[in-house]
Order: structure tokens, then C-alpha cells, then sequence
């Protein structure tokens, strides 16, 4: 992997499925490039990758990384399997998928975006690339790992060989909830109280368009419109640079919408909102949503996000049809906002489901992957790298 770290979607991903095969016995050896982690254990070990050069060419950092991952790989000595954490490898036995493919984008995105996202992939040379080394992994890989249904059927579609014959086997490991495994009952009541400030909607994430933060602005533009009552809007990963705080202005959002920046202490963050916002167009999972469902948010989630399929719409969430409306989305915030009785049942189920929903099954997951690929490896069948 890249990083190991506790930090960020993948890598925390990462983070929890190596404390769960320690916890289940098994030695871990961390291939990556940098550590960011106090994480120790008897059974766990780290070897470096060199640095990438600083630049801003991503093409030269996915070959460095390739090349000298491999290399290490090689002489890394007696192992029983390789796990790519979606990290170009020649050599992965198992990997687990973290981004969509290039293409996903064509898929969701506005008209416009399809156009300009598939002349990148014709053209742009890390997109090519990318494309290259995401083949290379699936027809390497003794089996697959996904973290949603919506990610595997990306990746069978624009790799169909992967269908077969025979299909490459595959399990879907979902993520569990990110943070500590129970949260206070009182903090359900205070943010039911806290309302009374205005109703805090809360975005997390770096992505403006991927992620729909430009939807998400647009639906806050109607509500003020509107003249829906007093709201907020947190932005979490992101710092206000000039172009957004002229975007705040030219909406007239100034005083509705604040960035708080990169943020290690999202308890502290969580803790100020009634609601999370993820109308992405392209998110392998989303563990946010979980996250604040936890503390009792209420989550409005896009439904080609891979969280979708672990809620109910109606019952713990609100499920966008269309990612791609701001409309459709500004009148799911105001009945949140308006209607205190479905606030209050959304909040309740959504702490509730997000109980159910754990590292435990990840780690179960991810251990059947293994069973698969020592399976094919121990039966001496060879794979071609086309």
C-alpha cells in the first residue's frame, strides 16, 4: 500500500483489516511507502519503499511505485500471500479495489464530464496508465476484493474478461463503522436540542464534482431561496480557497457554508450536525456516513455510492435517485429540516443500523478471499499475464 495510516478512507480501511487478521492469528508484513500509525504488534512488521520523487506528474509517481514495489516484493521472502491495497503490483495474490475505474465517471457524471472523461482516458497518459496496471492487478489476482456491489460491477464491466469463463472469484468486504464501536445515548438528545441554532448539514470529503459538493452548494442555494429556515453547511477536508469563497459570494451562501479543513478530530466535528450529506457521483463506499450515523446523523446518500446498499431509504437514510439533482436534493434537506418526527425516527434507525455494521465482517470477508487464492495457488494452476 501507499500509507499506512489511520487516517483517510483507504488507509483506514487498510488500517483495520491488518488489526483484524493479527487479532485473528495471522502475520502481517506492511509493503509501503510511508507509516503514519503508532500501531504495534509481536506478529506485524514494515518494509519501505523508496519515496516517490516530488512531482506532480502522476504517471511518475504510478511507475515508481510499480517499479519499486516490485522489486521489494521479490526479495521479500517467504510469504503465503500478497494483498495489493489497490497498490500496482506484478506479483498480488488477492487485492482489494479502493477507486473506480477511469471509466466510472462516464457512467454518472454530467454530459459534459462524460465527454471531457473520456478524452482524458484516450489521451491523458496516468489515466492510461491507471487503466494498465488496474488489468494487470485483476488478471494476476487469484481472487478480488470489493467494498460495495456497485464497485464489482465496475470493475466486471470495464474488464470482461473478469465474467470469464470461469468468472474470477470475488467476495464484497463493506467497510465497518470507522470510529469507536458505541457512541453515548445522550448524544442523540443533543442534537435534537441543538436544532434550535438551525439544522447543521455536514459534507466530508476532498472531491468538489466526484463527490457532488458542487450539487450540494446548488441545494443550499434553493433552500436560501426558499426561505427554508436557518441552516449551516460544514465542509470537512477541504480549506476555502479564494475561487470558493467567490463561489460562496456569487451564490449568496456567504454565512450558510463553512470549511473547517482537514480535520483529525472528527468526533468534535460529527458532535456540531444533525445530518451528513453524500450526493457523490463517484464513491467506491463512503465511511463518513457511518461514521456520523453512529452519533445519531441522519445520512442523504447518493444511491450509485456503495454505502446506499448497506441502508434502507425511508427506514435509517434518504437515498438520492439522482445524483446529479440539486432539486431532487434541496427538498430531502428541507423535510429533514421541517419535519421533526421523521428527523427523529431517521436518527434513531440510523444509530441503530450502524450498530450492525463492523470491522469484524470486513476482517470475515477478507479471510474468504484468502481461502480462495491459497485454494487456486495450492492447486498449481498457472495465471497468463496477457
Amino acid at each position: 500500500m501507499r500509507q499506512f495510516s489511520a487516517h483517510g478512507g483507504l488507509e483506514l480501511y487498510a488500517h483495520k483489516v491488518v488489526e483484524g487478521l493479527l487479532d485473528s492469528g495471522i502475520s502481517v508484513t506492511v509493503v509501503c511507502q510511508d507509516k503514519d500509525s503508532d500501531f504495534t504488534h509481536p506478529d506485524l512488521e514494515f518494509k519501505f519503499i523508496e519515496t516517490a520523487p516530488k512531482t506532480k506528474n502522476k504517471k511518475i509517481k504510478l511507475e515508481h511505485l510499480f517499479r519499486c514495489g516490485n522489486e521489494l516484493l521479490q526479495n521479500l521472502g517467504d510469504v503465503e500471500l500478497i494483498h495489493s491495497q489497490h497498490c500496482p503490483s506484478a506479483h498480488a495474490d488477492v487485492v482489494t479495489f479502493h477507486n473506480h475505474t477511469t471509466a466510472r465517471l462516464s457512467k454518472v457524471g454530467l454530459w459534459w464530464e462524460v465527454l471531457l472523461n473520456e478524452k482524458k482516458r484516450k489521451i491523458i497518459p496516468a489515466y492510461k496508465l491507471r487503466e494498465k496496471q488496474d488489468e494487470i492487478l485483476c488478471r494476476r489476482a487469484l481472487s478480488l476484493i470489493f467494498p460495495a456491489e456497485v464497485m464489482k460491477e465496475d470493475f466486471f464491466d470495464n474488464f470482461p474478461f473478469l465474467k470469464g469463463p470461469p468468472p474470477k472469484p470475488y467476495v464484497v468486504a463493506y467497510p465497518g463503522a470507522a470510529m469507536r464501536d458505541t457512541v453515548e445515548d445522550s448524544t442523540l438528545d443533543s442534537k435534537t436540542s441543538s436544532t434550535a441554532d438551525g439544522f447543521n448539514f455536514l459534507f466530508v470529503g476532498r472531491g468538489f464534482r466526484k463527490k457532488g459538493l458542487d450539487i450540494l452548494l446548488q441545494a443550499c442555494a434553493i433552500l436560501k431561496a426558499r426561505n427554508s429556515g436557518k441552516f449551516n453547511l460544514l465542509i470537512a477536508g477541504l480549506k476555502a480557497k479564494t475561487a470558493d469563497k467567490l463561489r460562496l459570494s456569487l451564490m449568496g451562501l456567504d454565512g450558510y457554508v463553512q470549511y473547517l479543513g482537514f480535520q483529525k478530530d472528527m468526533e468534535r466535528v460529527y458532535q456540531r450536525a444533525q445530518a451528513i450529506v453524500l450526493p457523490s457521483r463517484v464513491e467506491p463506499f463512503g465511511m463518513a456516513p457511518i461514521q456520523g450515523m453512529q452519533r445519531g446523523l441522519v445520512p442523504i446518500v447518493s444511491k450509485v455510492s456503495g454505502v446506499a446498499e448497506s441502508l434502507q431509504n425511508g427506514h435509517d437514510a434518504i437515498l438520492l435517485d439522482d445524483q446529479l439533482s440539486a432539486s431532487e436534493l434541496a427538498q430531502h434537506m428541507l423535510n429533514l429540516m421541517s419535519d421533526a418526527s421523521l428527523y427523529e425516527k431517521l436518527s434513531r434507525n440510523a444509530k441503530l443500523s450502524s450498530a450492525k455494521i463492523n470491522w469484524e465482517q470486513t476482517v470475515a470477508q477478507t479471510i474468504k478471499a484468502y481461502e480462495i487464492a491459497l485454494t487456486v495457488k495450492n492447486s498449481g494452476k498457472t495465471l497468463q499475464l496477457d
